[in-house]
C-alpha cells in the first residue's frame, strides 16, 4: 500500500510505497533532506475513532436489550393480572348460571304447588332437603324416582343418591382444596326465619311478595361447613337469626371479595363484602317496604 508524502521543502507531493514507512532520505525532487512518517502509526491513531464509535454501539445496544426486559416483565405481569381476571369471571360465570337454573326450578315448583318448597320437608320422622323436591324441574328425574322419601335423608339407600350431586348445585370452577367431602355439598342455601321467603310458619308464594322482585333474594351462595351440608341432600339451611348475629360471614365462601344470589326475577346478582349489613338484610326481606338503589349490586 502506498501514501501521499509532501515534501516540507519544495511541497511536492509524492506516492511512498509503506515499506519507507518512518525512513529518512532526500527528496527526489529538490534533495534536501527529509523524514518519512510512519505511516502505520497514524492508522492505529485514526482506528482509535472507531472503537469508540464502537462502544457507543455497544451501550446502545444495552440501553435497548434493557428496555426489551423490562417490556418483558411488564407483559408476564399484565398477562398475569389478566389470567386471574379470566379465571375469576369464569367461576362467577358458572355461580351466575347455577343461580338461574335453580331460581327459575324454585319458581317452577311454585306455579304448579301455590308456593315454593318448604327448606325442610318432613314426611313422618325423616325430613329432606327442598334441592330433592325441585329435581324433576332441573330435569333429574332419574334421580328424583330413586330417592325414598319414606327413609332418611341419610340412610344408605338415600346415600347413593346423595354421592351423584347434580353439577348445577356446585361450583366445578372453583377449586374446593382439601375438603374433600364437600364435592357432595351445595354451594347454594335458602335463607329462612322471620322476614325471609321462608318463615318458620311455611314458605310464601310468589305473590306474597311485596318487595320490588328484583331486589329480594331467593337462594344465595354460601359454603357453609358444620351444618350438616356436607352432602347437598342434607337439609339444613341458613337461619337468619344467626346469620343477623355472625355479621352475614356465613354467605359466601366461593368467590372472592363477596358472594352470589338470585334474586325472584331469576337474575343472578353479585354484593361485595364491603356491603352495609343494613342492605343485606334489605335484600333478604320479602316484604320489608324497602327500596334500594339500582347500583346497590352487580
Amino acid at each position: 500500500m502506498s501514501f501521499l508524502f509532501t515534501c516540507p521543502h519544495c511541497h511536492t507531493s509524492t506516492q511512498v510505497d509503506d515499506c519507507y514507512s518512518g525512513h529518512e532520505g532526500a527528496c527526489v525532487t529538490c534533495g534536501k533532506a527529509i523524514q518519512i512518517p510512519d505511516f502505520e502509526s497514524g492508522g492505529e491513531e485514526k482506528a482509535e475513532p472507531s472503537r469508540k464509535y464502537s462502544l457507543s454501539m455497544f451501550l446502545s445496544i444495552g440501553f435497548f436489550l434493557l428496555i426489551l426486559i423490562c417490556l418483558g416483565f411488564l407483559l408476564i405481569r399484565t398477562g398475569g393480572d389478566t389470567i386471574q381476571r379470566m379465571a375469576t369471571n369464569r367461576v362467577r360465570s358458572e355461580s351466575a348460571s347455577n343461580l338461574r337454573k335453580i331460581a327459575a326450578a324454585l319458581n317452577a315448583y311454585a306455579r304448579d304447588h301455590g308456593t315454593y318448597p318448604p327448606p325442610v320437608l318432613k314426611v313422618g320422622a325423616n325430613t329432606h332437603s327442598w334441592r330433592v323436591l325441585i329435581l324433576p324441574y332441573l330435569n333429574e328425574n332419574t334421580l328424583y324416582d330413586q330417592y325414598d322419601f319414606e327413609k332418611s335423608w341419610d340412610s344408605e339407600a338415600n346415600m347413593i343418591v346423595a354421592g351423584s350431586i347434580p353439577a348445577v348445585f356446585r361450583n366445578s370452577k372453583q377449586d374446593q382444596g382439601a375438603w374433600g367431602a364437600l364435592s357432595f355439598q351445595s354451594d347454594y342455601c335458602l335463607i329462612t326465619g322471620a322476614g325471609t321467603l321462608f318463615p318458620s310458619r311455611g314458605p310464601l308464594s310468589p305473590d306474597q311478595i311485596r318487595d320490588d322482585a328484583g331486589q329480594t333474594l331467593l337462594l344465595v351462595e354460601a359454603r357453609v361447613l358444620g351444618q350438616g351440608l356436607s352432602y347437598w341432600t342434607g337439609p339444613s339451611e341458613i337461619k337468619m337469626n344467626t346469620l343477623q348475629s355472625s355479621g352475614y360471614d356465613e354467605l359466601g365462601g366461593v368467590l372472592e371479595e363477596g358472594f352470589a344470589f338470585a334474586t325472584v326475577d331469576e337474575k343472578a346478582r353479585f354484593m361485595a363484602d364491603s356491603t352495609d349489613p343494613l342492605v343485606i338484610r334489605a335484600v333478604i326481606s320479602a316484604n320489608g317496604g324497602e327500596r334500594l338503589p339500582s347500583d346497590v349490586f352487580d
